[in-house]
């Protein structure tokens, strides 16, 4: 079983290339769902020990969403898509305003709208996600159907390791920032948008090995 101490260092560049490829193609997909120009800063992708992630992320006391997702091959990989909730009103109110044509504030919205905008965000990023890694082992694995809690980040890191840790101690992290600026707007909306995917034990080293370096 693959191990943080046991990887060399072209392993863990191979492991890095996937997130940034990932973030990537997510934002390619929410560019095409929202119809208007994303960009996105050169994405920080690591892989850290399921036990770390409150040292990798900052504000423990900030209000998330998280969105959980997972793939249903016979070596799944589990997706977590995490949204400060200030970022979720600007990114829902977009959605919103491309889907009906109107502009509305997403804060007035019920809520039952929210947490559908959203977990159809959810889908689509981390379905682009999932696509991207399909592509590089060969499968057409589809994604679940997203559930969505909303927490303190230190708490949802929380659950997080007791959920995925079930799965093996490695997470392929990502954390970038997505710059949307919707249509007739002059400046961009800075959106943070982390992607976190934990695979089943042997499912990094199954890919590692279809990459060709292990």
């Amino acid at each position: 079983m693959l191990d943080l101490n046991s990887m060399n260092q072209m392993q863990l560049d191979a492991i890095r290339e996937i997130g940034n490829i990932g973030a990537g193609h997510a934002a390619t997909a929410l560019s095409e769902m929202l119809g208007c120009m994303v960009e996105i800063d050169i994405p920080k992708a690591e892989l850290i020990s399921i036990y770390n992630l409150n040292s990798y992320y900052d504000e423990p006391d900030a209000t998330y969403a998280a969105v959980f997702a997972t793939s249903d091959n016979d070596k799944p990989f589990n997706f977590m898509l995490l949204i400060k909730e200030a970022d979720v009103s600007k990114i829902v109110g977009m959605l919103v305003a491309k889907q009906f044509g109107m502009q509305m504030d997403a804060s007035s919205m019920p809520g039952e709208m929210m947490e559908s905008a959203l977990g159809e965000i959810g889908n689509i990023l981390l379905g682009s996600f999932l696509t991207s890694v399909n592509g590089l082992l060969g499968l057409s694995s589809g994604i679940s159907t997203p559930s969505i809690t909303h927490d303190t980040l230190a708490s949802i890191l929380s659950f997080v390791s007791a959920m995925f840790g079930q799965y093996g101690d490695l997470a392929l992290v990502t954390k970038s920032q997505l710059n949307v600026r919707p249509e007739g707007q002059e400046h961009a909306e800075a959106i943070d948008a982390n992607i976190l995917l934990a695979s089943e034990p042997d499912a990094l080293e199954m890919l590692l090995k279809t990459l060709g370096i292990v």
